[in-house]
């Protein structure tokens, strides 16, 4: 008999594409299904048509809950999941039909706790979608995987999203696995983290299942205040502590410490663009990120070029209003670099 998989899916107010959704998820090829969708307290009419739904396919189970946010309503999910395999997608998100089947069929030639799989990135704005597929298939321990894939795991983001990865549910429920609910991003990251800790074999399914669509609405931009530098500081410590479990770790190490810099430069560059910010609020903003010492000692490891370079040495000076003026410069010189 195939082993029941539990899809967990939080939505809150998704009523222009929740219909899709449960579309997409009626055309899977894999027949023991349980699908979770926690309503997080939405005020449209997304909880009576997933309601209707559940009414009519068995497969579909609805939990209503006080809106709590993404990170509470996927542990909502975890805690109600009676699969013997686990998976996160998002309800604003597209799946292929065989995303079930074909990685559950990995899953058990391998005998994984976890498999990758790739996916599409679907900008809205620009009608431009970009194939994220990892270079080979792979299968082994985790030391194998550690040595042979967590760098371009991490460099090509496959390590951190939920929703590219089948998981064991027994992996999550003996490790007590969940989603950090403190923090409104990179609790992904976090989450991906404990499960590789934990996990004894991985595979890597290279082919794209899984279609995540960019919208502007849900920026870094228009939700910085929510602790996010904390939250990305927090997932590179667990990062770490992922690497020194290992013997030879230098370039997984360096992986996430680009990663680091990377995502820390984003934010300087949308604390110092943002126009809603007091001069002073930028200044203390920029300041806190800044002086953070375990990005200090990351900065000294990743090689940089071009207005990155500068951007180090202003940090290391503490020149943060010259910080600022360089990501707003709008000379010819700087707009034709990305930051």
């Amino acid at each position: 008999m195939q082993p029941r998989v539990s899809i967990i899916i939080p939505v809150y107010n998704g009523e222009k594409y929740i219909r899709n959704s449960i579309i997409k998820l009626q055309m899977q090829t894999y027949a023991n299904l349980e699908v979770i969708y926690v309503d997080d307290g939405s005020t449209d009419q997304t909880g009576i048509i997933l309601d209707e739904t559940a009414t009519e396919d068995d497969r579909f189970r609805v939990i209503h809950k006080e809106n709590g946010g993404v990170s509470a309503a996927r542990n909502t999910g975890i805690k109600a999941a009676t699969g013997e395999y686990l998976i996160f997608f998002d309800a604003d998100d597209e799946v292929t039909p065989e995303v079930i089947q074909d990685n559950v069929d990995v899953a058990i030639t391998s005998g994984a706790d976890v498999v990758l799989f790739g996916f599409w990135y679907f900008n809205v704005d620009c009608k431009e979608e970009k194939v994220n597929e990892f270079p080979v298939s792979f299968s082994g321990t985790r030391e194998e995987f550690f040595t042979q894939c967590v760098s371009e795991a991490v460099d090509r983001e496959f390590f951190n999203a939920p929703w590219n990865k089948l998981i064991k549910g027994k992996l999550i429920s003996d490790n007590g696995l969940c989603f950090d609910t403190r923090y409104s991003l990179y609790e992904d990251n976090l989450f991906a983290t404990d499960v590789f800790i934990h996990a004894e074999r991985i595979a890597i399914n290279p082919k794209a299942y899984y279609r995540y669509f960019l919208r502007s609405s849900g920026s870094l931009l228009t939700r910085f205040h929510d602790n996010i530098f904390e939250g990305l500081t927090l997932f590179y410590d667990r990062a770490m502590e992922y690497c020194r479990g290992f013997d030879r770790n230098e370039a997984q190490i360096h992986s996430f410490e680009r990663m680091y810099v990377t995502h820390t430069y984003t934010f300087l560059k949308q604390i110092s663009c943002n126009r809603e910010l007091t001069p002073q609020r930028k200044k203390e903003l920029l300041q806190s990120i800044c002086e953070e010492e375990k990005l200090q000692k990351a900065l000294a490891h990743v090689e940089l070029k071009g207005r990155k370079r500068i951007i180090r040495y202003l940090i290391r000076r503490k020149q943060y209003h010259m910080i600022e003026m360089l990501y707003c410069s709008r000379s010819k010189f700087f707009d034709q670099r990305k930051a």
